[in-house]
Formats: structure tokens, C-alpha cells, sequence
């Protein structure tokens, strides 16, 4: 079940819909809008709705677009018995440790067992959510999955529990489906606990990139920036990248964090502004004005900036604006 909410994590829902649409079984979006925009462009494919149920009115939309809804409260359960429209495809989530959406485990069983009666109902299919697999190793994770099988172990139907953390680092969560979201896109939030480091073979489907706009020379100790808050320790020929957080790029203040020109790191100077960032390519050679810059893809992981800026893939993927084009390359012209 490949997750392409959020836009598909940034990379564009349609494109990343049309691409992939006959590699996976099913599709998991967080709203309504989602899954129909989902819908308009494959046909075939379950569109699974993870978080969207809180008006009754809109189990009519679960069945025009032939969406599964995943119920997660009472208050669904009662909109469900008095549904009269077609029958729709349902996942019973419990919380099986995480505190967010989900029923208590113990009130599974007889929720199960009224959906078997409920003609507003076709299939049952159950779902809990993993929230700290992304640890190697991690207790929690463990005990969840202890929970889960305790649930599972009552209910004879599909099931689903891994995330990208899971599928990548916890077999035993995978049961009748994966829920693979991150790693889709070629990223992870995985971290090893003492020695066991992660190993993965995942390429990055995103390059964010921009060109050079100006490059100068300026003397020793003069402020770059707003703030003035850098200042050269020597003379120094400095360029400007097209691109600021007003395209999506964080407002980090990290002295690692650089950019990648001609597959060699300039780092970054100064603040970084809404339409640009200042970056020292001094010790570069052959710098011009309209050169390609690479803020994260090939040789300059976006883990990498994610840890400069203090936040995780997820947050910088789904912050890209609108003012970037997207230029989808197939993987055989890449």
C-alpha cells in the first residue's frame, strides 16, 4: 500500500500515482480530497482514506469514489449502522501504543463482530501504527507488536501494521500489508542503537536544485547577509543560489550545512533568505553565474539537512512550494 499523502510527500501525487500505479496494490492518502484526486488518475487500485471520517455525509464519498475508510471512533461506528448507502470497504484501526487515532484494543473484537452484520459494510480489514520503529532495536516497537498480535490473534481478516520503519527494520510487522510511505521516495528516518547500524539501498527520488545568480568578491571581515551575523576571515568569492525558504529550503543557522556545486560542497554564509541563500566558493574553481546547485539529492542526502536543520525528511519533502517546478525524469533517461 504505497502512502502518497501530502502530495505524495512533496514529489506530486498525480505523477508519483501514474509512476508507480501498477507496482503496488493499493494507494493510502490522509483526506478525502486526496483520495479523489488519486482516483482520477488510476482507476483500479483500493485508495485507502487514513485520517479523513468526521462528518457522516461523507461516507457518500467513500462509495461514489470507491475508497476504503479507516474508522477509528464510536462516533464512525454510529454513522456506519445508519449508513443506507452501497457497502463500503472498511480498516478497523486500534491504538496499539502510539496515544493518536484508534480504538482501544480490548473494544476491537465486538467492533469486528457488529461490522459482520452491518449490510453497509463488504470487508473488514484491521490497522494500528508503529511510533517509534524508526529506533533499531527499540522496546516500544516490540511491545506494540505484542499488542498487535494480541488483536490480530482474534480477528481472522487482512491486517496491516508497517510502516517505511517497519518494513525496513522490523519483519516481524509485516503481516497481509506494508505501508510503506519515506522510503518510497528514497529517504528514512532509521537510526541504529548502539552497534547495529541500518543498511539500505535507497536512491533519492527528489533532487531540489537551483542555479547560481551572482558571484563576487569581497574582502576580509565584511557581513554577508541579513543580520550580518557571518563575516569573512579573509578575502573571499562568495555566489548566490536561486532559491530560499520561500521556495521550501529550512532558515538553518548550522555550520555544517553546505550545498553541492559541481559535485564539490561550498557551504553556506550568512542567513538564508526568502529567494536566496549566500554560499562561499572561494576554494571552488571555475564558478559561474547559471551553474546547477543541488541542495539535497545525489551526493548530498537529505537526512543530511535534515539534521542540520533540526527536523526530519518528511517536514523538508512536504515544504517544497509550489514557486518549484516539478521535472519528472524517468528512471531510464536519469
Amino acid at each position: 500500500m504505497a502512502v502518497i499523502k501530502a502530495d505524495a510527500y512533496g514529489h506530486g501525487l498525480e505523477t508519483v500515482c501514474e509512476a508507480i500505479h501498477k507496482q503496488v496494490d493499493a494507494f493510502a492518502v490522509a483526506t478525502i480530497a486526496e483520495g479523489i484526486q488519486c482516483r482520477r488518475v488510476q482507476a483500479d487500485k483500493p485508495v485507502v482514506v487514513l485520517s479523513e471520517l468526521w462528518r457522516q455525509d461523507q461516507l457518500q464519498c467513500f462509495d461514489q469514489y470507491r475508497m476504503h475508510a479507516v474508522v477509528y471512533n464510536q462516533q464512525q461506528v454510529k454513522w456506519l449502522t445508519e449508513y443506507q448507502g452501497n457497502p463500503i470497504s472498511v480498516w478497523i484501526k486500534f491504538d496499539s501504543g502510539m496515544n493518536r487515532l484508534g480504538f482501544d484494543a480490548d473494544e476491537v473484537p465486538a467492533i469486528y463482530k457488529k461490522f459482520q452484520n452491518l449490510p453497509a459494510i463488504k470487508n473488514i480489514r484491521l490497522m494500528s501504527h508503529l511510533s517509534n520503529a524508526d529506533v533499531i532495536g527499540d522496546d516500544f516497537t516490540n511491545r506494540q507488536l505484542d499488542v498487535f498480535n494480541r488483536v490480530a490473534d482474534k480477528i481472522k481478516c487482512e491486517k496491516s501494521l508497517a510502516n517505511s520503519a517497519g518494513v525496513m527494520c522490523w519483519p516481524a510487522t509485516h503481516f497481509s500489508w506494508i505501508r510503506p510511505g519515506l522510503m518510497l521516495y528514497g529517504a528514512t528516518t532509521c537510526k541504529p542503537q548502539g552497534d547495529k547500524i541500518p543498511k539500505f539501498d535507497l536512491k533519492p527520488v527528489m533532487q531540489l536544485q537551483a542555479r547560481l545568480i551572482a558571484v563576487k568578491t569581497i574582502g576580509a571581515g565584511q557581513p554577508v547577509g541579513y543580520g550580518g551575523i557571518f563575516r569573512t576571515r579573509r578575502i573571499s568569492k562568495i555566489a548566490m543560489v536561486g532559491l530560499g525558504y520561500g521556495d521550501g529550503y529550512p532558515r538553518l543557522e548550522d555550520c555544517r550545512a553546505c550545498v553541492l556545486i559541481a559535485n564539490q560542497r561550498a557551504p553556506i554564509i550568512g542567513r538564508v533568505s526568502m529567494d536566496m541563500i549566500t554560499v562561499d566558493v572561494t576554494e571552488l574553481d571555475d564558478i559561474q553565474v547559471g551553474a546547477q546547485v543541488t541542495l539535497w539529492g545525489h551526493g548530498l542526502s537529505i537526512e543530511e539537512v535534515a539534521q542540520w536543520a533540526g527536523t526530519i525528511p518528511y517536514e523538508l519533502l512536504c515544504k517544497v512550494t509550489t514557486r518549484i517546478p516539478r521535472l519528472s525524469v524517468n528512471k531510464k533517461d536519469a
